[in-house]
C-alpha cells in the first residue's frame, strides 16, 4: 500500500464523502491560494484528517504526505494534471456512489 492508496481509501469512506474537501482541492490547482502569514507556517497547503498536501505552483507538483505516522509511507509527489485527474475521479464515484 501507498500513501496513495491511503488518501484514495480515506476520500471513499462512506461515513464521510469528502466532496466539498475534492472539489476544494480542485480548484486549487488552478487558482493560487493567497497566502497566509502563521507563526509557525502551516506544513500543509491542505490537510485531511490523515493526510497532508503541499502544492508547489512552481513546479506544478502535489507532495502527498502521511501524517499521522509519516515514515509508513514514502510521501508521493505527483503533477497537477495527475492528481486533478485522481480527484476528478474520486468525485465521480462518490456521486455515482461506485467503489
Amino acid at each position: 500500500m501507498t500513501v496513495l492508496d491511503s488518501f484514495i481509501e480515506e476520500m471513499l469512506q462512506p461515513e464521510m464523502p469528502k466532496t466539498a474537501f475534492i472539489e476544494k482541492l480542485i480548484h486549487a490547482l488552478t487558482v493560487q491560494r493567497p497566502p497566509r502569514f502563521e507563526i509557525p507556517a502551516p506544513p500543509y497547503t491542505f490537510a485531511s484528517n490523515l493526510h497532508g498536501l503541499q502544492y508547489d505552483y512552481v513546479r506544478r507538483e502535489v507532495r502527498l504526505v502521511y501524517k499521522v505516522v509519516p515514515s509508513i509511507y514514502a510521501d508521493t509527489v505527483l503533477p497537477f494534471t495527475t492528481f486533478r485527474v485522481i480527484l476528478e475521479g474520486l468525485a465521480v464515484c462518490i456521486r455515482m456512489q461506485k467503489w
